[in-house]
């Protein structure tokens, strides 16, 4: 199912504020729950305030994206001003998003939630006096969207390492929840951690589930603190295979559960044995950015569902190959558009797998991505970070085994004058995100030829690396 150019679809949140307007939407602890109709009204007030800004229709607004009512309030509200959402890591240095919003001409950028917009470093005019003008035909403030604009982007990694934009439209991420909510029921009543991060398609979909059917969000704690989960109510959890080994080591009684939908990487049989025995109902998904969010899920059941508005395919070299009403709009280069899909429209997601009679085993990559506590790690892009230092001549970034994350980055390198490794991890601290930064630092073995071998260097990494590292030919 693909939506015509001309159709559109309901703005979710409009609707939960139609459909459910009392009942609570956003839970924090300790604070008074947004009711829907409270979390619309904040919306509309906020988009006009940024249009009133100088945010128009279609122009992208880049939002250091948190878990708290104010960035909610944020993302719907530059939706609903007509504009697209990129939003990003907090943790992510000014330089960073200030190269990110100039390398793919983005136009503005809230840096706090609810706070005033900022132009990118592209633009040369500027915001000026309020200057209120009727909305645009293109927003949300009538209570639909356009289905097939692009109204969002989420950062993404490829294999040469550098960050692109895959961008949604409302319809991808509307399809996307209907999917997912039929495989597992959501309602009213129901509450949802959202404790995956805003600016991953995993913690977008959780916001559009919600919203498609009137559960309730709530806000702080962990996915792992049984205590939390208890005394906020949690029914419903998405989470990856680290958080769910910390939930299991907790000796204290397990709250009770409707579904966990497991994410980010493979998850041990032990461990989901181990949860099936404490009463946990779990669902392994595999899903992708482009497919804004979940492809397929297995259920306690064993039985593997390929989801609502998708299809799923294995090629004749092992290939995973998805299409759909879920698939993105393509990726955002520069300011250009390219669609990332084959003529048929199939998106070659570069995961090897093959179907069993009940299973969808996923067999590796045809790229070095590799996922570390539930976060993508492409090594090329430590290694481009690593080669902007003065003293390294070259780095090869590869996973070593780890029994909470699941694998951590160490790092091999060959430096043209000694470096302290524990000055080095702060300097690429203040550049990369927290997750990204090698746990360890080894000396490259010199090779014959240029090509790199990371499959004898993943052999080789340690966990404990080196405190200084001296040239080749240099010993202390």
């Amino acid at each position: 199912m693909t939506p015509a150019a001309n159709d559109t679809l309901p703005c979710l949140l409009d609707e939960a504020a139609r459909r459910w307007p009392g009942q609570a939407a956003l839970i924090l602890p300790g604070q008074t729950p947004l009711t829907f109709a409270q979390w619309s009204a904040r919306v509309t007030e906020r988009a006009r305030s940024l249009q009133a800004q100088g945010v128009t229709s279609l122009q992208w607004v880049v939002l250091s994206a948190d878990r708290n009512p104010e960035t909610l309030v944020d993302i719907f509200a530059v939706l609903r001003a007509g504009a697209r959402l990129l939003p990003v890591n907090p943790a992510l240095p000014s330089v960073a998003v200030d190269a990110l919003m100039e390398a793919h001409a983005l136009d503005w950028r809230i840096p706090e939630p609810g706070g005033a917009v900022v132009a990118g470093p592209g633009r040369v005019d500027d915001p000026g006096p309020p200057h209120p003008s009727p909305a645009p035909v293109r927003t949300g403030l009538h209570g639909r969207f356009p289905a097939d604009d692009v109204r969002t982007g989420v950062l993404t990694s490829g294999s040469t390492g550098q960050p692109k934009v895959a961008m949604h439209s409302h319809a991808n991420h509307v399809f996307s929840a209907e999917g997912a909510n039929r495989a597992i029921p959501l309602g009213p009543g129901d509450r949802y951690l959202l404790s995956l991060p805003l600016f991953h398609v995993g913690g977008l979909a959780i916001l559009f589930r919600c919203l498609l059917g009137g559960a309730s969000l709530v806000l702080g704690g962990r996915a792992e603190d049984s205590d939390h989960l208890a005394a906020t109510g949690v029914t419903h959890l998405s989470m990856v295979e680290t958080q769910l080994q910390r939930l299991l080591a907790q000796a204290r009684p397990l709250p009770r559960l409707k579904a966990i939908l497991l994410g980010g990487g493979p998850v041990r049989p032990s461990l989901l044995e181990a949860a099936r025995a404490r009463g946990l109902p779990c669902w392994m998904s595999y899903g992708l950015t482009e497919m804004t969010s979940q492809v397929l899920n297995q259920g306690p059941d064993g039985r593997v569902r390929v989801l609502d508005h998708r299809q799923c395919r294995v090629d004749g070299k092992g290939e995973i190959l998805v299409r759909g009403a879920t698939l993105f709009k393509g990726y955002l280069r520069g300011g250009e558009t390219d669609p990332g899909t084959d003529d048929d429209g199939w998106f070659r997601t570069r995961d090897l797998g093959c179907w069993d009679e009940r299973t969808l085993s996923i067999t590796g990559r045809l790229d070095n991505q590799f996922i570390s506590g539930g976060e993508n790690i492409q090594p090329e892009t430590v290694e481009q970070a690593l080669h902007q230092h003065t003293d390294v001549l070259r780095a090869v970034v590869v996973p070593y085994p780890d029994p909470e994350f699941g694998q951590r980055p160490v790092a091999f390198l060959a430096v043209r004058a000694p470096v302290e490794t524990c000055v080095l991890r702060a300097w690429l601290r203040e550049r990369l995100p927290p997750y990204m930064v090698p746990v360890a630092f080894q000396a490259l073995p010199a090779q014959a030829g240029l090509k790199v071998r990371r499959r004898e260097l993943a052999q080789r990494a340690g966990a404990i690396g080196a405190e200084v590292l001296y040239p080749e030919g240099e010993t202390p």
